[in-house]
């Protein structure tokens, strides 16, 4: 799986499960120079600033007159995460 679908489903799950939609209700994207994630979901607008990511660990959404939103990743996604940053220093 590729990094940026392991970010899709993560974040997907993460607002589905707080906002109680289902997640092909999420709508995700990310700016054409990769600077910013935006999500859509219930109605609402967050985005993450991706240039300023200091946290591999999680991912924190912001939307005006809301409280942050922090999209933490599963064991499974972080041991798939790790498996292909293994395999792009590996050359695959």
């Amino acid at each position: 799986m590729q990094i940026i679908e392991i970010y899709r489903q993560a974040i997907k799950r993460t607002l589905a499960n707080l906002y109680g939609v289902a997640p092909d209700q999420v709508e995700v994207s990310w700016s054409k120079d990769g600077g910013n994630i935006t999500v859509r979901c219930a109605d609402k607008t967050f985005t993450h600033g991706t240039i300023h990511d200091d946290d591999d660990e999680t991912l924190e959404f912001v939307a005006e007159d809301e409280d942050p939103v922090t999209v933490r990743f599963s064991a499974e996604e972080r041991r798939q995460l790790e498996r292909d940053a293994l395999d792009r220093l590996n050359g695959y």
